[in-house]
């Protein structure tokens, strides 16, 4: 039995497994020494264990079983071109988690993380993994939020470039109430972008970013705003309330604006004036 030990958010997580786990290279940031576990996983290498009840399909890779005994959720995993094999399922008693995986050739970070789907487990602690670009500028975190193609992470890449700022993330980012006030993390969930540092600080403002023909800086709330965020919140179906009420959280404790813009310094200016009344 071997462990290993990651720091997430803040969360110490342990995984132990039969087998070595090997190194993903966007992990090696978030990986922590022995000690107090918040989340604890079993890894066990044998055949799944049977399906019991009707399951609901809620993606690509997941189904959800439900008994008696509790929740099951299962995977699939596209390890052959045009084939796919079911290969981890996880189960959960007492606040421990076991994951059962029938996989033969290996195990390593981001596998596990994927079947153990960390995104939901951290939102039944209130925290919520948010698609955005996250910047430290000033000791506050900025996020750029938007959908892909948004310019989010172009925004990021022109703070750093002009404004000094530190990117954490060019793609996703833990968000948690610390005190009262919205705090952001780096995750390792960091899509094309590869860049996942593990830093965090207190959010400054989340901006809802758009491109233009021209800068418009303008606060949004309400609807409007608490629909964008909750769209770029990853959780599962039957967290869709706990979401809602997260995203209506950060829109009464943190300014939030819509950034329509143009990729270049004039941006970076606009909202740097606003948001430090320089």
């Amino acid at each position: 039995m071997t462990s290993k030990f990651y720091d997430i958010a803040g969360l110490k997580i342990r995984i132990d497994s039969d087998r070595t786990i090997g190194n993903s290279d966007r992990y090696a940031e978030f990986y922590s020494q022995s000690g107090r576990a918040d989340i604890e996983t079993a890894i066990i290498s044998s055949p799944l264990p049977p399906k019991n009840g009707a399951g609901i399909k809620t993606g690509g890779d997941r189904i959800f079983f439900y008994d008696e005994k509790g929740k099951l959720n299962l995977y699939s995993y596209y390890y052959t071109p045009g084939g796919e094999k079911e290969y981890a399922c996880r189960t959960e008693k007492n606040g421990r988690f076991t994951l059962f995986i029938d996989y033969p050739d290996g195990l390593w970070d981001s596998m596990i993380f994927n079947a153990l789907n960390l995104p939901e487990i951290l939102a039944m602690r209130g925290i919520f993994l948010c698609h955005s670009s996250f910047i430290i500028h000033r000791g506050e975190a900025i996020l750029f939020i938007g959908s892909k193609g948004a310019g989010k992470s172009t925004q990021a890449a022109l703070w750093e470039k002009h404004a000094g700022a530190k990117i954490i993330n060019g793609d996703r980012t833990l968000l948690k109430f610390e005190g009262g006030r919205l705090n952001a993390s780096g995750t390792p969930y960091c899509g094309s972008s590869k860049i996942a540092l593990n830093e965090s600080a207190p959010v400054k403002a989340l901006i809802l970013t758009g491109k233009a023909d021209k800068n418009e800086l303008k606060k949004s709330e309400g609807t409007q705003a608490l629909i964008k965020i909750t769209e770029q919140l990853s959780y599962e179906f039957y967290q869709n309330t706990q979401a809602v009420e997260f995203a209506a959280e950060i829109c009464g404790n943190t300014p939030v604006y819509s950034l329509d813009c143009l990729p270049d310094v004039s941006a970076v200016k606009l909202l740097e004036e606003t948001l430090w009344k320089i």
